[in-house]
């Protein structure tokens, strides 16, 4: 019992000490540990189409999986030195003289020999935890307090570690070659420094850099599964590098070293991708690998991948049509794996964008922006071109579509209808072999699962969904047919919403029909009636001129497409010289001008650069282009102009700012003269109006500040003009009234002969029902004879209408509205607070269901009536 007191220090309390702490609490700590790590390995899933990591503690949500595992290793370490750290001396005699070794003992500052590997693994769990703070510190503690002991070189391992997740790369690259340089640094420390090093070139992408390193750290690491990943990974890095040869080499090591089956595959797949004619491997070989590879039965899900490669071989060999046959196999067969289908799409998207055949490149970078998110490898580039295709296709197709129709309006009826009906008969035509031919597919497709799964289940037994082959065909056959479905109700439909069948519409071949509206007229969308194609086709001139000025917008955007997005400068030229040959008198002839100008230069067109110079120069002399081309100082004159004017405008705004209004009025409306199409011309006029306003009474004041409202809404000029304005209501309600009746004598007219509507004007909010019950009531019993209707009206802001209707004059509305104005029962059961009585006539009553200016009535029925 004494000797567990870490106060003593003597023999005996060292050795029991050590012994408890090691094969107690370190070797629990140690193993759960240990543990959290083998559990990471696990549910790691490597993506072997990238460049696989050096170390598993790349994933966010993968580390947060074993942090009950690093947690426990962490109160291991700490209950180790809380209960078995001895920092006591040993007591030794005082006349005693002590050895050089007796004084370096005596002199050290913690006697228990395995808290330093306590703090080392706490160190370490933090790191997994991602609390890169107390990593740090426990591992310079380590550093500080035990620098004889062997754990300082692990401890400075991590530290450099630490530093490259941080992105600290100079302090780690520090760390790590005064470690290479050490001669004590220990045997079963060199893979982990090699590996250390290859990791610190992988993430500054320093892939040549990368591969000595992680060639050392293989012959240095005995684990079979981290060494066949460091294999993996430097194959990956000879082929990132361009040295096929070594890459394809690696590969077949990768597959000796028997690892889990999908590193296999990839090897495989990735040695074939990695082929260049003369890098060592045969083609032959190659094809007759991914082949036999093809007809493998646990390849039904790879398939697509297979495909990839086989394109990619053949891509290598110039083979480009063969290639884009089999990335187009490698689409169809992709059923899972969007990532794939993404990397094929692109690839197919490259291709025929250097072609270059943008309609098609259109399509395949379409459809990869539609599965892949923004994590993506160069995801803004991949998006930006697409949009820019998008764009251009769009652009394209309205062009051949115009000049297609156009074509057609020149013929003659009786030919141009045979045509129609011709193409009718060939829809026809085409939906019957459509039907027949899904017909037979369906069968075929049915009869082949049938016997498919039949041997499948004869030769592996089981029940069908238990059996995994014929689960996998069957589902690549579910993808192939219906795409990615999500588990959810209406799966067979792309609209999910619910279809009323009562609303439907069926056409007279019996076929559900659909009504598109187009600027209100109604389209025809059934391809087998003559209308569909006649409704397209410009007959009148007033269509032809339309459909030409489509034309002549879409070479124009092709132009600006191809010139300004995509660098294709020939298309561009092409593009713009078919709009001047086409369009001779074109609308934005300059601009084209000039747009050719511009692109002549950037494709050091010199011919074509003088041509469209002179072009502008002559038939455009007084333009900003003709002055710019001309003008070698033109650019800086415009800026001198620029600064001129906004020093100008400072001074303006200076004169505003410190209230010398007179000042600014003079000056503001000058520059608005002489600057009528500047920028800043908004800007001067509010000063010129606010100064000139606060000269005015507030009525006029408040129309100005509408005007400029009007002038410039949704600007900051107008949000401070109402702000003003509301200023000024508020502070003047007599004014506000004025103006509303001045607003009121605009809009209603008296005309007392004209039929008249009895009204209240009421809160939306009040219980209109019950009023209109009660005036039923009141007619009923007093104007029975005149049929007089009630009813609501909705009008805009926070008022209703409830109507009495019809009057033959005013003066018979007047009697009505006496009469019912002292009648007690007309508000029984109804707040009467805020309700108004007017009469109105009917063409007063049209402004007001239009305008809503209820307020305005009410002065206008007072001034009038």
């Amino acid at each position: 019992m004494i000797s567990c007191s870490t106060k003593k220090n003597t023999g005996g309390t060292r050795f029991f000490h050590d012994l408890t702490s090691h094969y107690n609490i370190l070797f629990n700590g140690e193993e759960s540990y240990k543990k959290g790590l083998e559990k990471l390995a696990e549910n790691h899933e490597d993506n072997f189409n990238e460049l696989l990591p050096v170390f598993l503690y790349t994933d966010q949500d993968e580390l947060s999986g074993i942090a009950p595992e690093m947690e426990r290793a962490i109160k291991k370490a700490t209950k180790l030195i809380s209960l078995h750290s001895i920092t006591a001396k040993p007591e030794i005699k005082p006349d005693k003289e002590l050895s050089q070794k007796q004084k370096e003992f005596y002199n050290k500052k913690e006697y228990n020999r395995y808290v330093d590997d306590a703090y080392l693994l706490m160190g370490k769990a933090h790191f997994y935890k991602m609390e890169y703070g107390r990593a740090k510190e426990t591992f310079n503690y380590i550093l500080s307090n035990f620098p004889e002991d062997i754990t300082v070189y692990e401890g400075r391992l991590w530290l450099a570690r630490l530093a490259d997740e941080e992105g600290r790369y100079r302090e780690s690259e520090d760390i790590l070659k005064s470690l290479s340089n050490n001669l004590n640094l220990p045997k079963y420390l060199e893979g982990e420094l090699d590996a250390t090093w290859a990791d610190f070139y992988l993430k500054q992408n320093k892939y040549e850099q990368a591969i000595d390193p992680l060639v050392k750290a293989i012959d240095h690491t005995r684990k079979k599964r981290t060494r066949t990943r460091y294999v993996y990974l430097a194959a990956q890095l000879y082929a990132q590098t361009g040295d096929y040869t070594r890459a394809s080499d690696y590969y077949s090591k990768v597959i000796s070293m028997n690892p889990p089956y999908k590193m296999t595959f990839s090897a495989k797949i990735n040695q074939a991708l990695a082929y260049k004619a003369g890098s060592g491997s045969s083609r032959k070989d190659i094809e007759k690998q991914l082949n036999k590879m093809l007809r493998d039965d646990k390849n039904i899900e790879y398939q697509d991948q297979i495909y990839y490669a086989l394109g990619n071989l053949y891509f290598n060999l110039n083979e480009l049509d063969r290639s884009i046959e089999y990335y187009k196999m490698s689409i169809d067969a992709s059923t899972d794996n969007i990532r794939q289908k993404a990397r094929t799409n692109l690839t197919l998207a490259d291709i025929y964008y250097d072609r270059p055949d943008y309609v098609s490149a259109q399509a395949y970078y379409d459809s990869a922006v539609a599965i892949i998110d923004m994590d993506y490898p160069n995801y803004q580039d991949i998006y930006i071109k697409s949009v820019s295709l998008n764009k251009l296709v769009e652009n394209i197709r309205t062009v051949e579509f115009e000049d297609s129709v156009l074509k057609l309006s020149t013929m003659p009826e009786e030919e141009l209808l045979a045509f129609i009906d011709n193409l009718i008969e060939q829809e026809i035509e085409a939906e019957a072999q459509r039907r027949l031919e899904a017909e037979q597919l369906a069968q075929e497709k049915l009869d082949a699962m049938l016997n498919e799964n039949v041997q499948t289940l004869s030769n592996e037994g089981g029940w069908y969904f238990y059996n995994p082959t014929a689960k996998a065909l069957g589902k690549k056959e579910f993808a192939r047919l219906w795409g990615n479905r999500k588990l959810e109700d209406n799966w067979r439909r792309k609209n999910k919403t619910v279809v009323n069948f009562d609303e439907m519409v069926t056409n007279e071949e019996g076929e559900n029909g659909e009504e598109t509206e187009t600027g209100g007229k109604t389209l025809e969308t059934n391809p087998r009636n003559r209308e569909y194609y006649l409704q397209y086709i410009p007959l009148t001139d007033s269509a032809r001129a339309e459909s030409r000025a489509r034309v002549a917008e879409g070479l124009y955007n092709m132009g600006i497409i191809y010139g300004d997005d995509m660098k294709d400068y020939p298309e561009a030229i092409k593009s713009f010289e078919t709009l001047l040959s086409r369009f001779p008198n074109y609308e934005m002839k300059l601009q084209v001008y000039f747009k050719l100008y511009t692109i002549a230069k950037a494709a050091k067109d010199i011919e074509r650069v003088g041509k469209y110079q002179q072009k502008i120069v002559l038939e455009f002399p007084n333009s900003n282009y003709a002055k710019f081309i001309s003008n070698p100082n033109y650019v800086e004159e415009i800026r001198n102009e620029e600064k001129k004017i906004n020093k100008e405008y400072e001074n303006i705004l200076n004169l505003f700012n410190t209230k010398n209004y007179s000042r600014a009025i003079v000056l503001s409306e000058k520059a608005m003269k002489d600057y009528p199409d500047h920028e800043l011309y908004p800007a001067l006029d509010y000063i010129h109006t606010v100064s000139a306003g606060l000269r005015k009474d507030t009525l006029s004041f408040i129309k100005d500040l509408q005007a400029l409202i009007a002038h410039y809404p949704a600007t900051d000029i107008a949000e401070n003009a109402r702000i003003m304005i509301d200023y000024l209501q508020n502070t003047s309600p007599d004014v506000v009234e004025k103006q509303s009746l001045d607003l009121a004598r605009e809009i209603y007219f008296a005309t007392p002969d004209e039929t008249h509507y009895f009204m209240y004007i009421v809160p939306v909010s009040l219980n209109i029902n019950q009023l209109i019950f009660n005036i039923v009531n009141f007619n009923l019993d007093n104007f029975d004879r005149l049929k007089l209707e009630v009813k609501r009206v909705g009008i805009e802001g926070k008022k209703t209408l409830c109507v009495v209707q019809k009057f033959n004059n005013s003066r018979e509305a007047m009697n009505y509205l006496s009469k019912i104005r002292n009648d007690e029962t007309i508000f029984h059961d109804v707040d009467a607070e805020r309700t108004f009585p007017a009469v109105i006539s009917r063409s007063n009553f049209e402004t007001l269901k239009e305008t809503g200016k209820a307020d305005e009535y009410i002065l206008f029925f007072r001034e009038n009536y």
